[in-house]
């Protein structure tokens, strides 16, 4: 009886419990015949000293199997599409040689024509005006390519029996609608009058010209 429960016990304490019952029913001669019977049934004579891992081989494997990676942030971060840059081209003439209105524009040349218009106010003759009279006084200047207006600088002298008596300078060849040459009293004194005109051009061209009249 010893002999077989020992067998039993190796199925833990429901061995035991079964073995006593089963001594009870058929006795303890046929026991050892019972448990030999259960033996070749299940196929393992010892089961409970075999390791864990043995009797469920699938459990030790699903523990010592390393784990599978898992993807980083940084592997399933989206990989940035390179831009494309536009394509840069080449320069046009007028980015490379910058012109300016100077540059563009023919050199002036030739010899200066120059007319000294005399205004009408207080003007008593063909070459004569009352004392006190402000007629002013404008100039046209030309060359081989035509009239000339910036760039082209007028220097006026007026003068009374040879002394000077005023003295004007302007910025540019043409009135644009104001008087070039104001008399303001000049001519306050009657005598005999000179107004001259030097005009030089930055294209180095040079001239003058002169009017005479009479103040009485």
């Amino acid at each position: 009886m010893t002999a077989s429960n020992d067998r039993w016990a190796k199925y833990g304490k429901l061995g035991r419990v079964i073995a006593i019952v089963v001594a009870v029913v058929v006795g303890a001669a046929n026991l050892d015949g019972f448990l030999s019977m259960v033996e070749r049934i299940t196929g393992s004579s010892d089961t409970s000293d075999q390791p864990t891992s043995a009797r469920t081989p699938g459990a030790a494997l699903s523990l010592t199997q390393a784990p599978a990676a898992q993807p980083t942030l940084q592997d399933t971060k989206p990989t940035p599409q390179t831009q494309e840059q536009p394509a840069q081209r080449p320069p046009t003439t007028a980015q490379r040689q910058p012109a300016t209105a100077a540059a563009e524009q023919p050199k002036r040349a030739g010899a200066l024509v120059i007319n000294i218009k005399m205004g009408s106010s207080g003007k008593v003759g063909p070459s004569e005006y009352r004392a006190g009279a402000t007629p002013g006084a404008n100039v046209d200047v030309f060359d081989d390519m035509g009239q000339l207006s910036a760039g082209c600088y007028p220097s006026w002298v007026l003068t009374r029996a040879g002394t000077e008596v005023q003295k004007l300078r302007n910025t540019r060849c043409t009135s644009g609608g104001i008087t070039m040459f104001n008399f303001g009293d000049s001519l306050d004194t009657p005598g005999a009058y000179r107004l001259s005109v030097d005009i030089v051009t930055d294209a180095g061209q040079k001239g003058s010209s002169s009017v005479d009249f009479q103040v009485g």
